[in-house]
């Protein structure tokens, strides 16, 4: 099991019970859900020591909210999550639903106890982490 340094939803650190930094031992999936999260929500190239790192979701900027658009964000996550054996594909699981003509609404579900939502906007780049 890995043991990572807890993050909140907007990636910050936070102060245990103990008044240490908390962290991830308490829960065997948090390390991982972090994990995703991050590939998710980055880029390639965001970061310099793993440059390939990230789904890299902005290429959705500016394209029509349709069927090819939406295949090619979860294109783009299904590789995030497998690179560099991070998951195996067999595990993943991601679903789309167009929310509007620029939102994208992504479930990601990896294995039977854990999943995430990216909410993206290609008309002004913009994600959460629902």
């Amino acid at each position: 099991m890995a043991v990572d340094l807890y993050e909140t939803l907007d990636a910050d650190w936070c102060l245990g019970p103990d008044g240490d930094l908390k962290d991830t031992s308490y829960s065997v999936n948090r390390s991982t859900w972090q994990e995703c999260r991050e590939r998710v929500r980055s880029s390639q190239g965001d970061w310099a020591l793993i440059p390939d790192h990230g789904a890299s979701i902005s290429r959705l900027l500016g394209k029509m909210n349709n069927r090819i658009t939406a295949e090619e964000g979860k294109t783009s996550i299904i590789s995030s999550l497998t690179r560099n054996g991070f998951l195996p594909i067999g595990v993943i699981t991601v679903n789309y639903i167009p929310l509007s003509n620029d939102w994208i609404l992504y479930r990601i579900k990896i294995g039977s106890t854990m999943a995430l939502q990216l909410l993206y906007d290609t008309a002004e780049d913009t994600s959460t982490i629902l």
